[in-house]
């Protein structure tokens, strides 16, 4: 296996996982495959969507709280297919409760399960099959409220409520910065940044400035799909194990959060499962936003 290959199979990975350092993986549109510590050494560059502790309850905007842990990363990745895009569970199959507007726009039933593909000669049926699923099989889609539904979708199973965000196309093609940025209206709903450590459990610069956040919005509509070399691999993994990513965490409206991975040392960021470079300009015009910021380097496991 080669630096892309490793890159390409860790999955998402929740952010207190990360701080365990101890396992990872993804599933591609034919690999589904379990790994173990890998996530030591790539999973802090991918962008992954959080759910935290809500505001106040709001007739026209739903809170969304998180229920139960975040689930152990056993076995095969939880993703669903819809529309031609690649789902990931959020917190890998955790429960979440909305307050205030429930989902009540059905879009379609989890009709096919992956999992009985997998190895078979004919697996590919499913796997890029829209209503496909690893996870809640027989599950009913739901558009969130005042959300995108070609982005973010709440899953009902068994009368619990489950959330899922797009992380890729069905068929790998690529998503843009742009195609990325305006499918989750992050300029809509961000209400201010965070700055946080590669871990995620410390905040080392905040941005509250209404302006200044649109501006770093903005920046990052200019990011270009990054068809990294084996090399460009490399170098993200000794960056990541020197403790120079940073978790760009955007606190959102519903209570919610959206996370993408930044290492400003080599201009990569990571949103879904893709990553993207960023222009100086971008860093000319947000430079501040990463100066004089120090953090531990991540303990490998």
């Amino acid at each position: 296996m080669n630096n892309k290959d490793l890159f390409k199979t860790i999955g998402y990975v929740d952010g207190n996982l990360v701080e365990q350092a101890n396992i990872a993986r993804r599933t591609n549109k034919k690999v589904y495959a379990k790994w173990g510590s890998l996530a030591a050494c790539a999973a802090l560059v991918l962008g992954v969507v959080i759910y935290n502790s809500p505001l106040a309850p709001s007739v026209t905007s739903p809170q969304i709280t998180q229920q139960t842990p975040v689930s152990a990363p056993t076995g095969i990745r939880k993703i669903l297919n819809y529309n031609g895009y690649r789902y990931a569970f959020v917190g890998d199959g955790a429960q979440y409760k909305f307050t205030g507007v429930k989902p009540e726009k059905s879009l379609g039933t989890l009709d096919y399960d992956i999992n009985q593909e997998i190895g078979k000669d004919d697996g590919d049926n499913y796997v890029e099959k829209d209503y496909s699923s690893t996870f809640a099989v027989g599950g009913k889609l739901y558009e969130i409220p005042t959300y995108p539904s070609h982005f973010r979708i709440a899953v009902k199973y068994e009368e619990e409520y489950y959330l899922a965000e797009v992380v890729a196309k069905v068929n790998d093609s690529a998503i843009t910065a742009k195609e990325y940025l305006d499918m989750s209206n992050l300029k809509e709903h961000a209400k201010d940044i965070h700055v946080l450590n590669h871990v995620g459990n410390d905040m080392l610069k905040k941005m509250t400035d209404h302006a200044s956040v649109e501006s770093i919005i903005d920046g990052l509509y200019s990011a270009k799909t990054a068809d990294l070399s084996n090399k460009e691999y490399e170098a993200i993994a000794e960056a990541q194990s020197q403790g120079k990513p940073y978790q760009l965490k955007f606190n959102l409206k519903d209570g919610t959060y959206m996370a993408m991975y930044i290492i400003p040392e080599l201009r990569v960021v990571s949103m879904g499962d893709a990553y993207y470079h960023l222009p100086d300009t971008f860093f000319d015009q947000s430079g501040e936003l990463f100066s004089g910021l120090k953090q531990e380097v991540l303990p490998l496991y």
